[in-house]
């Protein structure tokens, strides 16, 4: 045989453990522990060859892993806490340097980033609505009691008119909310509204009226979004979504009147609370909101 052959030898120190040339192996029960990892993973990662044992025993079969490979195995663990794909991980491997590990952490560090900003959107959105959730109780919070408010420029998805309180204008509102996407939960957010009439009329009700969605303004990219234009609104809150509200509007006509304002024609309800919360309808709140318009004066 050729001197330059390399043996290894397999022997078993004064504990039991299996050395091969004096280094010391792992049994799979052993790096699992260490890794905190279970051994059926093990097994897998086995079976499709990202992390081979170093050793195994061809009589019973067991798997044995080197420092080496217990050092791999941890980076495999997070790689994994990345989301990596077990793919993605085989060709991190594969021709391996510091160039390639910095160009796939970079991506990884920037999905991370957009990922905590996600969250964070996602946390402000359920905080803001568990506050108006806790404001229902206050003795403070006023329902059928218009206010003006200064609102600022939004945006909008608008879908095709329907007849109020039909499934088609239910439909429309799921196209809506899957055409803009986002992160934050429907059930949080007061995204979804529609147009309303400046009418006391009860059989407007249900009438013709545009669902639609508010988005921000980085979404707003589409000939398909609408402005809504900014400036003095009537506002109100109003209890059950689905009742008649044409007194409401009377009363907002009314404080529009006495600050020298007229009501625009059209308005729009935002859906404050609603059944994606809860099943009762008298639980319900929407908010309507009309612009004000400035009456003119004939000299």
């Amino acid at each position: 045989m050729a001197d330059d052959m390399k043996y290894t030898v397999f022997y078993t120190d004064e504990n039991g453990q299996l050395v091969p040339n004096g280094e010391k192996l792992l049994s799979i029960t052993e790096i699992a522990k260490y890794r905190n990892i279970p051994t059926e993973r093990l097994r897998y990662y086995d079976k499709i060859g990202l992390l081979r044992p170093d050793y195994v025993d061809k009589l019973t079969g067991r798997r044995f892993y080197s420092a080496q490979q217990c050092e791999k195995l941890g980076t495999i663990k997070e790689l994994r806490r990345l989301n990596l794909s077990l793919k993605e991980i085989e060709d991190y491997f594969s021709d391996r340097n510091l160039e390639k590990s910095e160009r796939v952490l970079r991506q990884r560090y920037e999905l991370l980033q957009q990922e905590i900003a996600d969250k964070l959107e996602i946390s402000r959105v359920l905080k803001e609505k568990l506050k108006f959730i806790r404001e229902l109780n206050n003795t403070d919070f006023k329902l059928d009691d218009p206010v003006i408010r200064e609102l600022p420029e939004r945006y909008a998805l608008k879908g095709e008119s329907n007849k109020f309180r039909t499934n088609l204008t239910g439909i429309e509102f799921m196209k809506l909310e899957e055409a803009i996407g986002g992160t934050s939960p429907v059930l949080a957010t007061d995204k979804v509204a529609m147009t309303i009439k400046n009418s006391v009329d009860p059989d407007d009700m249900d009438s013709e009226v545009c669902p639609m969605v508010f988005c921000s303004a980085d979404q707003a990219d589409k000939e398909s979004f609408t402005t809504v234009a900014g400036g003095k609104y009537v506002c109100a809150f109003h209890r059950n979504c689905y009742s008649y509200f044409g007194e409401l509007i009377m009363k907002m006509r009314c404080l529009a009147q006495e600050h020298g304002y007229t009501l625009g024609n059209v308005g729009v309800m935002i859906y404050r609370i609603d059944i994606t919360l809860t099943d009762n309808s008298d639980e319900t709140i929407a908010e309507l909101q009309f612009p004000l318009i400035k009456e003119s004066r004939e000299k």
